[in-house]
C-alpha cells in the first residue's frame, strides 16, 4: 500500500540533500582569496612567478608566462608577481595588488622595481601595479594601454590563459625595448582590436627589418645590426628555460620591495 505523504516527504528531503551538495560544492568551488593567503610558487621554485591557486591555467600557459617572466627577472631587473584567481576580497583588485606586494616585498629594497599583476576572473577584474621604483619607467597609462589590450580583449573572449601570457609578453616588451608593443588606448577588445595590435607589432617589424639591412649595407654587417624590436610569440625558445639543467629545484625569495598605489586596473 502506497503512502502518498511519505513519498511526498522523502522527495522534500532528497531535493533538501541535493541542494545542501550543490551549494556545498559553490561554496567549495569559489574561495575568495586574500592576499596573504595565496601560496607563493617563486618561493618554493625560484622560475616560478605566476600564482594560480584555482586553476584556471593549462600547465603549458603556465610555462610560457613563467618563461618570461623568468627573462623579465634576470635580464632586466624586475622582480613580478601574477596572481589569477576566481575572485578577491571584496572583488577590489587595487587593494589586494598593493597588499601582495607590500606583504610579500616584491622587487628589490634598494630599487623597488617590483611588479604584481591581479586578475580575478569571475569577479572581472585586473589590476596592474609597478612597485614605488618601476613607477616613472611603467607608467600609468601604459598600465591602462596593456590592460585593455591585453586582459580586456582576451578576457571579454573567455580566454583567460591569453590574457596573463599576452601581459607578461607586454611587459617583457617594455623593459626590453622600451615598447610594450601594444596599441596605445586601444578601446577595441574584440577579434578586430587584436588583429590590428599583431598586425601594426608585425608591419614594424618588418620595416625594422628593411632599414636594418639598408644602413648595414655594404658595411660588412648582416642581420638586424643594433636595432631594437618588438619580442612577440616564443623567441629564442623563451619555454625551454632551466629545462634539461637537471636536479631539483631551489625556493626564490623576495627583495623587500614597496608600492605605493600606481598602476591601472579596470573591469570587461
Amino acid at each position: 500500500m502506497k503512502h502518498p505523504q511519505r513519498e511526498k516527504t522523502m522527495r522534500i528531503k532528497k531535493a533538501l540533500l541535493l541542494l545542501v551538495l550543490l551549494s556545498s560544492a559553490l561554496v567549495l568551488g569559489a574561495k575568495t582569496w586574500e592576499a596573504k593567503e595565496v601560496p607563493m610558487v617563486h618561493l618554493t621554485d625560484a622560475r616560478r612567478y605566476v600564482c594560480d591557486p584555482d586553476g584556471l591555467l593549462r600547465p603549458a600557459e603556465r610555462d610560457s608566462i613563467d618563461s618570461y617572466l623568468y627573462r623579465l627577472d634576470k635580464q632586466c631587473g624586475v622582480e613580478s608577481v601574477f596572481v589569477i584567481v576566481r575572485h578577491v576580497r571584496n572583488a577590489d583588485t587595487f587593494r589586494f595588488a598593493q597588499d601582495l606586494g607590500n606583504q610579500q616585498g616584491v622587487g628589490n629594497k634598494k630599487t623597488n622595481r617590483g611588479l604584481v599583476v591581479v586578475v580575478a576572473v569571475e569577479d572581472r577584474r585586473y589590476f596592474i601595479a609597478p612597485g614605488e621604483g618601476l613607477e616613472g619607467e611603467l607608467t600609468d597609462l601604459e598600465c591602462d594601454d596593456i590592460g585593455r589590450a591585453c586582459i580586456v580583449a582576451n578576457m571579454q573572449r573567455g580566454k583567460p590563459g591569453e590574457a596573463v601570457l599576452a601581459t607578461a609578453k607586454a611587459v617583457y616588451n617594455k623593459f626590453k625595448t622600451g615598447k610594450t608593443g601594444v596599441s596605445e588606448n586601444d578601446e577595441d577588445s574584440g577579434a578586430l582590436g587584436l588583429f590590428l595590435v599583431i598586425g601594426t607589432v608585425g608591419l614594424f617589424v618588418l620595416l625594422l627589418i628593411f632599414l636594418s639591412r639598408r644602413d648595414n649595407h655594404g658595411r660588412g654587417g648582416s642581420g638586424f645590426g643594433g636595432g631594437s624590436f618588438f619580442v612577440w610569440g616564443n623567441p629564442g625558445h623563451l619555454n625551454d628555460f632551466g629545462r634539461g639543467s637537471g636536479g631539483g629545484f631551489s625556493g626564490g625569495s623576495f627583495g623587500g620591495g614597496s608600492f605605493g598605489g600606481g598602476g591601472a586596473g579596470g573591469d570587461w
